[in-house]
């Protein structure tokens, strides 16, 4: 898959979810918020950092597919206004691992200047 393939299915999307209990960065997660996408994931390695409980998305117990069902649900029955709350706080928490910013906060660790907000 292409990168704008790729965007093109995420930009059809209503939600992601990733039952992985491997990430250890998840790109394919921060992928998916970059493109307004509230996320349920499972609750383990990286995803909690990524993934704020109630905020931009659900984590559910791993291997728990009644859990993952109800999260999705929760998801897909939420009001309009919850679900664009859900795009928009998926959209803030991927912010920080922008590029710029990130190259921002090395030159000014290296510098000893204040980090960037």
């Amino acid at each position: 898959t292409s990168d704008e393939e790729l965007r093109a299915l995420l930009s059809r999307a209503s939600v992601f979810t990733i039952a992985s209990i491997a990430e250890l960065q998840s790109i394919a997660t921060m992928e998916a918020m970059a493109s307004a996408l509230p996320i349920v994931a499972a609750d383990a390695v990286a995803l909690p950092h990524l993934v704020h409980d109630g905020e931009n998305g659900y984590l559910f117990e791993p291997g728990n597919a009644d859990a993952l069902a109800a999260r999705l649900t929760d998801v897909l029955t939420a009001s309009p206004g919850e679900y664009a709350r859900m795009q928009q706080a998926s959209l803030d928490g991927v912010a920080i691992h922008d590029i710029n910013r990130t190259l921002d906060t090395f030159e000014a660790l290296y510098r000893d200047e204040p980090l960037p907000e």
